[in-house]
């Protein structure tokens, strides 16, 4: 693939579908607000507040039929709002979207920041349905990981660590993986976008290993790196996302 290869976003539909149920309880809150609004502008419009058996019926009725009408409603803005969010957006977010897009191999997944939350319980449940679920420690993801590039590396080399990951991370990714794997020389450079000693390191390694982080790491700038690494012809061992 040459340099002058264009980008073009892609929009994976059952992603969209998660993107929106991972975030229910602000569909489900809109719903329930625009349903009370509706709700008592029945309320207020057919006169509930008024004595009488017949008006206050009345009031009951249409302020069921406004609040059914404001719940939907609601659901349907906020899935649209959100829908639109993750079609405009450009950041990176399934797992094995740079084997699909470019062919590398998924050396493999290491664990994010996992934090506690209000009914986390339902988010985890949606990841396990989306196949997304991290049910390995961060050692054993190290270890697979290391086991991938050793097998794939064969006979060796100096490999360039970079990606659009945090500086910190690609640091502490090689320190890990310079302690397991023998007979590679692995160097970390920040972001080659932004950092001319990384294209430079780029230029005399042997292969580059990538490092993204979900829902962090721009496509647009990870599809530049492709084009930088292509242009040098350097084989990609993998990549591994956090």
């Amino acid at each position: 693939m040459g340099c002058k290869e264009e980008y073009e976003q892609e929009i994976d539909l059952r992603d969209l579908l998660f993107h929106i149920l991972y975030r229910w309880r602000s569909v489900l809150l809109a719903a329930i607000l625009v349903c009370a609004l509706t709700g008592g502008y029945g309320v207020v419009k057919s006169g509930g507040f008024m004595p009488g058996a017949q008006q206050e019926q009345t009031g009951k009725i249409n302020a069921g039929k406004y609040a059914a009408v404001g719940f939907f409603g609601g659901a349907f803005l906020m899935a649209f709002f959100y829908g639109t969010g993750y079609v405009l957006s450009d950041k990176l977010r399934g797992a094995r979207e740079l084997r699909e897009r470019y062919g590398y191999y998924l050396l493999g997944t290491l664990p994010g920041e996992e934090k506690r939350k209000f009914l986390g319980s339902i988010d985890r449940r949606l990841k396990k349905l989306e196949g997304a679920a991290q049910q390995i420690t961060e050692e054993d993801a190290y270890w697979i990981i290391s086991i991938n590039i050793i097998n794939l590396a064969k006979s060796g080399g100096t490999f360039l660590i970079t990606g659009t990951a945090a500086p910190e991370k690609l640091e502490g990714f090689r320190d890990v993986i310079s302690s397991q794997v023998e007979n590679v020389s692995f160097i970390a450079g920040a972001d080659m976008n932004v950092t001319a000693s990384t294209l430079e390191a780029l230029a005399v390694c042997d292969a580059v290993i990538l490092a993204e982080e979900r829902g962090r790491s721009l496509r647009a700038r990870i599809h530049e790196e492709h084009e930088s690494i292509a242009a040098l012809e350097k084989p990609v061992i993998g990549y591994v996302v956090w």
